[in-house]
Formats: structure tokens, sequence, C-alpha cells
């Protein structure tokens, strides 16, 4: 017997788990949860390791009926969520039972919200992950998002009980995200006006955002002379400045190369926020040089690892 079955699928939700890493010189991307911290805390409630597949679920719309009791969490972006028509809190464990019915509205703050069932979501298995890569079709249901009808089955028996989230520990969101960076390969090349918007101005996600990347709208950014370079690696966090002028932040799904220039790369400590870029969203970047980027990765990574074992950004 399945343990949940989709009623509506939302604008999209897919399995995702940590994340395939080591084949980029393949051409497949990592993948894997957007937003790697609200992923972990909804396994952390529900008494799942940190890295047990749990769904994503992008903007909102997703219903899903449970076909057997079990225990849920739900966290990361704001979106009012019901179960059986009466709203249950994010970040903590909830108890569910055979029919009853989650719903979660549109997201008010962030782009994508976690759902972790304890015993995690069974799905097909792509070089050592169950994430969902849509440009492909890898992994998850089918490789695609989900939709309704399908049903879902868990991965493991549920072992455990719930935690809870010390005070202090959930995530704050808004409609800005402050992203810290440092200055990338090619940010000698760009011209100096463009160098000083990229720190000093905002910028907008434009209708062009989805797991592979976001398309921003601001201030020009752009080289100070005309160049041509080969392709070169691209991560996740990478914003690359094409001659239009308008940038492109790289995310989970993104390329594994580019051919323009890098201006800037997020630092890793701050990189699950890029799952919360949602289109209309603004964003701003903060001067991070390249020294401090350790230092903050070693303090963000301590202070999670002490209350989700075997956790680091």
């Amino acid at each position: 017997m399945s343990a949940i079955t989709v009623l509506n699928g939302g604008t999209q939700t897919t399995v995702q788990d940590a994340g395939r890493p080591g084949h980029r010189h393949l051409g497949i991307p990592r993948s894997g949860a957007a937003d790697k911290l609200s992923f972990a805390i909804a396994n952390h409630l529900v008494g799942n390791d940190w890295d047990a597949p749990a769904l994503e679920c992008a903007l909102g719309g997703l219903h899903l009926r449970f076909e057997r009791d079990s225990r849920i969490a739900l966290s990361g972006a704001q979106m009012w969520a019901q179960i059986n028509g009466m709203n249950v809190d994010l970040n903590r464990a909830l108890p569910v039972e055979a029919g009853d019915i989650l719903t979660l509205s549109y997201a008010r703050d962030g782009c994508r919200g976690y759902i972790a069932v304890a015993g995690g979501i069974a799905a097909t298995e792509f070089l050592g992950s169950v994430s969902t890569y849509l440009p492909a079709a890898l992994g998850g249901i089918e490789g695609r998002a989900l939709k309704t009808g399908d049903t879902l089955d868990l991965s493991a028996d549920p072992a455990g009980e719930g935690r809870t989230l010390p005070k202090g520990y959930i995530p704050f969101l808004s409609g800005h995200i402050v992203l810290r960076a440092r200055s990338g390969p090619e940010w000698d090349l760009l011209s100096p006006d463009s160098q000083r918007y990229l720190f000093t101005t905002p910028f907008i996600a434009t209708p062009a955002t989805d797991r592979m990347g976001s398309r921003l709208r601001g201030d020009r950014i752009v080289t100070d002379k005309k160049f041509a370079m080969t392709s070169s690696p691209l991560l996740p966090g990478t914003l690359q400045c094409p001659p239009d002028g308008q940038p492109i932040l790289a995310l989970a799904d993104g390329h594994c190369t580019g051919g323009y220039a890098r201006g800037l790369h997020v630092i890793q400590a701050d990189q699950w926020l890029l799952g919360q870029i949602a289109p209309g969203m603004k964003l701003s970047f903060r001067r991070c040089f390249e020294e401090e980027a350790p230092d903050i990765l070693q303090t963000r990574n301590a202070l999670w690892s002490t209350l989700i074992p075997g956790f680091s950004f």
C-alpha cells in the first residue's frame, strides 16, 4: 500500500535528497535540495537522517493525502499549511493519520518548501542519488515533477521519534535576500561602474528563474571591453555577466560550464538561500573577501552540526 497520494502537484514539486556530487566533469550537476538547510531541518524534525529523500515544493499549491499513519515536518518558504483544513505550524514534527489531507498555499516569503516524512520518500536512484534533475529526466519519479494521481512510498520504515527545533534556530526568510559573495575569476574585466553596482544596488529576479538559474534585472553589468573566453567551469552561486548586461545567477541545477564572464561567486555558507529565490524577489550582494569565507563556513557548520549530526553546508 502506498504511503501518500498526490491530489495536486502544485507549481512544481520534486523528490530531492542531498544530491549527486562528483559528476560535473560528465555534465551532470549535483542537483539535490535547492535550500539544503531547510531540507535538513525538515528531515531532522521527523527523526530521519538529514539527507533522507524529501519533497521540494516550489511556490506552493501542493495537496497530499496520507494513506497510513505517519509523521511529517514542513520547513522553508512561508506557506500557509493545513491538515484537514486546520492550520499547522512550520518547523515542527506533526502526526498525520490515514486519510489526512495536507494542503499548502502559495509562498508568501521565499520560494521552496520542504515536506519530510518519517522514513523518507522512495524514488528512482541515479548515480547514488534520487534527486530529480528535470532537464535530463533523471531520478525522482520518472525524472519529472509530481502530478495528480502519483503515489509515493517510503524508502525505509520510520525509526526514532520526532524532534524539536531549539528557539532561535528557525531560518529567517523575507522578500529581500542578501547574499555574501566574493569576486569571481573575471571580476577585473568588469567596468568600474559595474563593480560598484554589484555591491551597492539591488537586483530583481525575473520570471526567467527556476532550479537552473535566475536572470536578474537591475543596473547593467558589463565588461570594460569586448573579450572572448572559452567555456569555463560554473558552480551554483556563480554570477555570469552576459553581453546584454543582465546577470544570470547559477542555482542548484545550473550548467556545468559557461562562456560568460564570472563576476561574483556566492560564498558556500550562504548558498542555501539560493533555493529561496522566487520570481519578483529582490536580491542584494554584499562583499566578502576570499580569506573571510572559510571562517564563516566553519562557524556556521559548527553551529548546525551540533543540532543536526553529519550536516554541513
